[in-house]
């Protein structure tokens, strides 16, 4: 039987971690629902769709699962409210799950605490991907670094973490970027389960995408520049806000080429590991700063439109684009970096500068922890049972359209599901 402490604190963060993040979404933004939440997920669970069906090149199998226990459980007129519920509380899942595959990497509970707490504290995060199922992969990347260097005690827990793996895997594209971290500790057998089960779920990634590929998109209009201000611009200043301003400030200040400024906290990070820490902590730095940069440069290359010239960005428009969701996913493992370093603290000067981060990424993460507006608010409120009811009456074979956000975007509810469920 496991120690009460092994269960009770990654339990309680867990529970932490799912009451910030739903705070962090708000109010209005609750009972609305966002893109391929509505449209892809949310419609075809009421279609029969299976969940291991593809969309756009690759599978979404745990967003499609959630999608089908909400549709099951709750009536039609609380899908919007359910759907954002059941996002944060994976999302929470991810924060304690993170705190046990920590245990044989970082030292310090405290650290891995605040590590394991990264997902619903990026301040980037509280824009677009906390709290809608379309962008929980990037959260299951973050889960699937950890996964990959952590080294599992015993074969029932492999086992455990095989599932988890291949979960991520059939949810996540680019889990395949985790590859290379894999090369540590390649004898060890006990690793091999889980990191099998992580590359069965790419490989069937890859297979999809093959068969069938998702519509061109991206182009050869970027550039180094645009690559590199782009990852310092918006990577760098997702551990410190939710908006484009402080990119925005550093351009009016030093020019385009001043946003590398906000490359050197994590550049410190790498350092101080790099040099000071032990096999185990330079291998989690060079992890998440390869993972960071890899994420935002297959991110930009696969999906890069004419207006993302990051290079050449006049501040106007760094406040008025913001931070885009690739900047958060990047962005997790860049405020991991830093949080990590402070595992390294061990005579009293070294706490005391140690505190001083820990409070001021800490300070970052509350100042922007309810964003001022999110993506989805833009959209329809969901309809009350009344509203769907009055829409679905004389026609209990037929469908009803929804609108959400984005504009033009809209989920499909049969009527049978309404009229079922009065």
């Amino acid at each position: 039987m496991l120690p009460p402490r092994r269960v009770a604190v990654p339990l309680v963060l867990g529970i932490v971690a799912t009451a910030y993040g739903w705070w962090r979404v708000p109010v209005p933004a609750r009972n609305r629902l966002w893109a391929e939440d509505g449209r892809i997920f949310l419609s075809d669970a009421l279609a029969g769709v299976p969940p291991w069906a593809s969309y756009d090149g690759y599978l979404h199998l745990v967003p499609r699962l959630l999608a089908e226990a909400v549709v099951a459980v709750v009536p039609p007129a609380e899908y919007a409210v359910a759907t954002t519920g059941a996002a944060v509380a994976t999302v929470g899942l991810v924060c304690a799950l993170t705190y046990v595959l920590t245990e044989d990497l970082i030292d310090r509970v405290m650290v891995r605490c605040l590590v394991a707490m990264v997902p619903v504290l990026l301040p980037s995060a509280g824009f677009e991907a906390l709290g809608n199922l379309a962008n929980l992969h990037g959260f299951g990347l973050w889960l699937g670094f950890w996964l990959v260097l952590h080294r599992p005690q015993s074969r029932s827990a492999a086992a455990g973490w095989a599932v988890a793996g291949l979960l991520v895997g059939l949810t996540e594209v680019v889990v395949v970027l985790l590859a290379p971290l894999m090369l540590v500790g390649w004898r060890d057998r006990e690793r091999w389960l889980p990191r099998g089960a992580l590359l069965a779920g790419g490989l069937a990634q890859v297979v999809v995408s093959r068969v069938q590929p998702r519509p061109p998109r991206g182009g050869d209009g970027w550039s180094p520049a645009d690559l590199v201000l782009g990852f310092a611009g918006q990577t760098g200043s997702a551990s410190w806000t939710d908006t484009g301003g402080l990119a925005a400030r550093v351009v009016e200040t030093a020019g385009s080429a001043g946003l590398l400024v906000l490359l050197v906290p994590p550049a410190v990070a790498l350092a101080v590991l790099v040099r000071r820490g032990d096999a185990r902590h330079r291998t989690l730095a060079v992890g998440l700063v390869s993972t960071s940069t890899l994420v935002w440069g297959a991110s930009v290359v696969l999906n890069f439109d004419s207006w993302m010239t990051f290079g050449s960005w006049e501040p106007q428009q760094w406040r008025a684009s913001g931070l885009l969701r690739y900047a958060t996913t990047s962005g997790l493992f860049l405020c991991a970096l830093l949080v990590v370093a402070l595992d390294l603290a061990r005579v009293r000067w070294q706490q005391v500068l140690a505190v001083g981060v820990a409070v001021g990424v800490l300070g970052a993460a509350l100042a922007a922890g309810r964003s001022y507006g999110v993506a989805r608010e833009s959209g329809e409120a969901w309809p009350t049972t009344r509203d769907l009811v009055a829409r679905c009456e004389g026609r209990p074979a037929g469908s009803i359209v929804v609108g959400i956000a984005p504009a033009a975007w809209a989920a499909i509810i049969p009527c049978r599901a309404v009229l079922g469920g009065r």
